[in-house]
C-alpha cells in the first residue's frame, strides 16, 4: 500500500512528545491525525534527559519536515534565548561520583571517585534536560497548530479492525465509533494496543537489567560542585560542570540521578538493582551516604511530586509491537532503564522511521513489521550495555570501563549521523543493526558476567584493556584511556 496521494486517516494514542510530534509530521505530509491523550496538560512526566544522538535526529526531522519552530529545542543556547517559558536544563555531558557509606564529598587527583564524559564542546552547543510538563504541553499545542484533532481526557475503550481494511474506535464508551486506517500507539507503558488487540496480561520483560527507582521532583537542592568546592576539593581539571550534566551517585547496587532545570526545579530518582537488593529506600540512602543528606538537606517536593513515587519493576515489553494497520512507538512497545539516558532518542527514532515508512513506503505493512523486529532487537542491545553496568557497579574501574562500550557506539553513531548522505538510510540506533558491533557489545557482556560470577574486582588494568581492544573499530576518541585519570573532555561530536 503506497501513502502517496492517499489522505489516509490516523488515530495517535498518547501525547507525549513522540507522539505529537509524529502526529505534526504526518498532519503537515497531508494526512487527517487526530491525537488524543488520556489526561491534560500540562502533567507530569519522567524521562527528561537528552543526549546527542537525539539531538541529531531531532534536527534531522525538523529540517526534513519543516518545523522551524523546533530548532531552538535542538541545543540548550537556542533553546534557553528563544523559549524561557519552556523548562530545560543544560546538560554538557556525564558525571559520576561513586560514594561509600559513611563518606562526605571527595575528590582525589586520580579521579578514584569520579567519572566525567562530555557530550558538548560549550554550554551553547550543550544538549538539555526536557522539563517533560512544559515540553509535553508545547509539542501537544504544536500540533494543533498544524491541523491535528487534539482531544484531552480521551481514551480508547474499544478498537475493533473491520473486514473493509479500517479501524472502528470508540472513545470513552460514549459515541458512535470512529474510523480510522492506522492507528499510532503512544501511550507508553499503557500499551494501548497491545493490550486489546493481544495476548491477555504483560509478559515478563526478557531483560537481565533488573532495576526499580522511586523518584520526584524537588526545589532547594544545591550545585554539587558548590559542595565540593566548600569541602576545600579541588574540581579545576573537570572538564565541565558536574552539575551540567546527567549527574549520577553511584551507591553499593544503587544509584541517584540528579537532573536540574533552569527553572530552579531537580528530577532526582534513586535507582536500586532488584538483584542485589529488594527495594528502594529514601531515607536509608540518606542515613547511609552523608554525602548526599548535605546535598538535599533543604530540599523540598515540588507540587507535581509532593510525594516519592515508586516505579515496581522499570523493564517491560510489550506482548506485540504492531498488528493489522496498527504500531507502536519504542517506548511503547518496551523500555529497559535510566542509566545511558536512551529513553529520548530512542523515541525519537521510532517517529523518524515511521514517519519515513507511511510517506514513502511500497509495503506499509512489511515495513511497519521489520520495523518492529528492529525495535525489539534493539532493546535487548540496550539491555546488554546497560545491564552489564549493573554488573560490574561494586568497582568504579570494572564499572567505568564498561560504560565505554555506550559512549564508543554513541558517539560512533553520531558521528555516522553528521557524515550522512541525504540519499543514505541512518544506521541503526546506537549501530544496533551492525552484527560487528553486536558481537563486540556480547563479548562484553560475557566479560561482565564472568567477572560478576567469579566476585573477582583484583584485575581492573587487565579489564579495562579488554574493553579497549573490544571497541578500537569504532573508538575514534580513545576511550578506556587511563591516561586521562577519567576526565573526558574531548569526546563531543559538536
Amino acid at each position: 500500500m503506497t501513502a502517496v496521494g492517499k489522505k489516509q486517516s490516523f488515530l495517535i494514542i498518547g501525547g507525549g512528545f513522540s507522539g505529537s510530534l509524529l502526529a505534526t509530521i504526518l498532519a503537515k505530509s497531508g494526512f487527517n491525525v487526530t491525537l488524543i491523550d488520556r489526561e491534560r496538560h500540562p502533567r507530569f512526566a519522567i524521562g527528561e534527559s537528552s543526549t546527542p544522538t537525539a539531538g541529531f535526529i531531532l534536527k534531522s526531522l525538523v529540517q526534513r519536515f519543516d518545523l522551524p519552530e523546533l530548532v531552538p529545542l535542538t541545543k540548550y543556547g537556542l533553546w534557553s534565548s528563544q523559549y524561557p517559558q519552556i523548562g530545560c536544563g543544560v546538560k554538557r555531558g556525564f558525571s559520576y561520583f561513586f560514594h561509600q557509606p559513611g563518606s562526605q564529598p571527595r575528590i582525589t587527583p586520580a579521579h578514584d571517585n569520579e567519572l566525567l564524559v562530555a557530550a558538548s564542546q560549550s554550554r551553547e552547543t550543550a544538549d538539555t534536560h526536557w522539563y517533560r510538563q512544559d515540553v509535553d504541553a508545547f509539542l501537544f499545542d504544536y500540533a494543533a497548530s498544524h491541523g491535528v484533532v487534539c482531544m484531552s481526557d480521551a481514551a480508547v475503550t474499544n478498537a475493533k479492525f473491520s473486514s473493509a481494511g479500517h479501524w472502528e474506535v470508540r472513545l470513552n464508551s460514549t459515541g458512535p465509533p470512529r474510523q480510522f486506517d492506522w492507528i499510532i500507539d503512544a501511550s507508553g507503558a499503557g500499551e494501548v494496543m497491545s493490550r486489546l488487540t493481544g495476548r491477555p496480561g504483560r509478559m515478563e520483560a526478557p531483560f537481565v537489567t533488573n532495576t526499580s527507582a522511586c523518584y520526584g521532583h524537588f526545589r532547594n537542592v544545591p550545585r554539587y560542585d558548590d559542595l565540593l568546592n566548600d569541602a576545600g576539593l579541588d574540581t579545576s581539571d573537570f572538564p565541565f560542570p558536574s552539575d551540567d550534566a546527567a549527574q549520577h551517585h553511584m551507591f553499593a547496587a544503587q544509584w541517584l540521578w540528579n537532573l536540574r532545570f533552569e527553572n530552579g526545579i531537580s528530577s532526582l530518582g534513586l535507582v536500586t538493582d532488584l538483584n542485589r537488593r529488594n527495594e528502594s529506600d529514601w531515607e536509608e540512602m540518606l542515613s547511609t551516604y552523608p554525602a548526599m543528606a548535605t546535598l538535599l538537606q533543604e530540599a523540598i517536593p515540588s507540587a507535581a511530586t509532593p510525594e516519592l513515587r515508586v516505579s515496581g519493576r522499570m523493564q517491560r515489553q510489550a506482548n506485540q509491537g504492531c498488528g493489522p494497520n496498527w504500531v507502536a512507538l519504542p517506548n511503547t512497545i518496551g523500555f529497559v532503564d535510566p542509566l545511558h539516558s536512551t529513553g529520548i532518542a530512542h523515541s525519537l527514532s521510532g517517529v523518524e522511521r515511521l514517519a519515513d515508512i507511511f510517506l514513502h513506503s511500497q509495503d506499509t505493512s512489511a515495513d511497519v513489521s521489520a520495523y518492529t523486529s528492529a525495535v525489539y532487537k534493539e532493546l535487548h542491545f540496550i539491555d546488554r550495555l546497560i545491564s552489564g553496568c549493573y554488573k560490574l557497579m561494586p568497582s568504579k574501574r570494572h564499572f567505568e570501563a564498561y560504560c565505554m562500550l555506550y559512549f564508543a557506539v554513541a558517539h560512533n553513531y553520531e558521528t555516522q549521523r553528521l557524515e550522512l548522505q541525504a540519499s543514505r538510510a541512518a544506521p541503526g540506533i546506537f549501530l544496533s543493526d551492525d552484527s560487528q558491533v553486536v558481537d563486540l557489545i556480547e563479548q562484553g557482556f560475557e566479560l561482565a558476567c564472568r567477572i560478576e560470577s567469579s566476585d573477582d574486582w583484583t584485575e581492573p588494568i587487565l579489564f579495562e584493556q579488554q574493553i579497549r581492544e573490544l571497541i578500537s573499530p569504532v573508538d575514534r576518541i580513545g576511550l578506556c584511556n587511563p591516561e586521562l585519570r577519567s576526565m573526558y573532555a574531548s569526546t563531543a561530536v559538536l
